[in-house]
């Protein structure tokens, strides 16, 4: 065992208190905000119908590339910085079988959050849905990895008055993917890309950041937390009124780079006092920017290893898997068909324009040597 572990099974999860040497049992009504448990992933319920699944993607192909960012994730989402020690025999299903730098729930601000209630046992997931459906994805992964989480707020025992609260206290996203409202009895019933649907617009949203808009710090005023709720989402649910995703063919590279540019430039022409989604704020207020970062832009659409770069890695292998090799070598040969011909319109228009400049410098010299025999005369 590579670490001890201040943590005791409650009720199917282990209560964690890192100011404690001795762990007691407890009820779900006893933890108070700020308390963490370590519970398996399937113990969780999500608060929103939508995920970005490009930042799954990107996550899976660094795994792939390199399991110690696997486990590097898996320390740092526990609150126990990185990783120290893993090897061939560890699985991210047993935490014994690798070893972080801290200990499960160390750092606290980083662990992902849940509402409890209204039932005993009951977990809603309000912070970590990305990384977290990663785990519930990925081949080594599952339903059983154990993750170790901090209560936002305990609403144990509210019955009816549940899903008002996580509403009044922006814990819950009720839009699905095409943008439409939906019921807290339509949210998936676990996390994960099985349940969860792609928002197309949210991959585009996540990947600008610091491109076109920039999350604001707190001020002290208005936004006295670390983020704005639900930010991204509704940048995603604005970018829906201004233009079409499924225009774009987003496992090509070079249209999901247009798609990206198109999405940039709407987000910084549009009026800094524009309402964004429903979020109640200015696009000032939700960090727009003034314009496009075109470096950041560029760097991101042409460097492999950026988050761009490694999921359409993965959409590229994943598209290739799943389509018969026969359509893959169709596909080929047309795109390669549409790029000699092209090729050829290019040729030809560089023809013509080469035998218009010719033309034109035959009629300067004519009208030239006319005016010289008229001058000889």
């Amino acid at each position: 065992m590579y670490r001890q572990r201040w943590c005791s099974l409650i009720l199917g999860a282990v209560l964690c208190t890192p100011s404690l040497l001795h762990a007691e049992k407890i009820n779900y009504s006893e933890l108070e905000n700020g308390d963490s448990i370590t519970i398996p992933l399937d113990q969780l319920l999500p608060t929103q119908a939508v995920l970005d699944y490009d930042q799954i993607f990107a996550n899976l192909q660094r795994y792939k590339a390199d399991l110690k960012n696997m486990y590097n994730d898996l320390c740092r989402v526990n609150g126990a910085k990185g990783v120290k020690k893993w090897d061939d025999n560890s699985i991210p299903t047993d935490p014994e079988t690798y070893q972080c730098t801290g200990k499960a729930g160390q750092d606290t601000d980083v662990l992902s959050t849940v509402v409890i209630g209204p039932e005993e046992g009951v977990l809603y997931l309000t912070e970590g849905l990305t990384l977290l459906s990663t785990f519930w994805d990925m081949p080594n992964g599952g339903t059983s990895v154990p993750i170790t989480v901090k209560v936002n707020h305990n609403l144990l025992g509210s019955g009816d008055d549940f899903w008002a609260e996580m509403n009044n206290d922006n814990e819950v996203w009720l839009v699905n993917e095409k943008g439409k409202k939906i019921k807290p009895d339509d949210l998936p019933e676990y996390i994960g890309m099985k349940q969860l649907k792609h928002d197309k617009y949210l991959s585009l949203v996540n990947f600008l950041n610091g491109i076109s808009y920039k999350p604001p710090k707190p001020d002290g005023k208005d936004n006295k937390t670390a983020s704005i709720p639900f930010l991204a989402l509704n940048w995603a649910l604005e970018l829906r009124q201004h233009m079409k995703i499924t225009d774009y063919d987003l496992n090509d590279p070079e249209e999901y780079a247009t798609a990206l540019t198109e999405a940039a430039t709407i987000m910084v022409d549009l009026p800094d006092d524009e309402v964004i989604g429903k979020s109640k704020r200015s696009a000032s207020e939700m960090g727009q920017l003034d314009q496009v970062d075109s470096k950041a832009l560029e760097e991101l659409v042409t460097d492999e290893n950026s988050a761009f770069g490694l999921a359409l890695a993965y959409r590229v292998e994943k598209k290739e898997k799943s389509t018969p090799k026969a359509v893959l070598e169709e596909q080929e040969a047309q795109k390669e068909k549409e790029e000699q011909e092209k090729q050829e319109q290019e040729k030809k228009a560089n023809e013509e324009k080469a035998n218009g400049d010719k033309d034109a410098e035959d009629g300067q010299d004519k009208e030239k040597s006319d005016k010289d025999g008229e001058t000889s005369e």
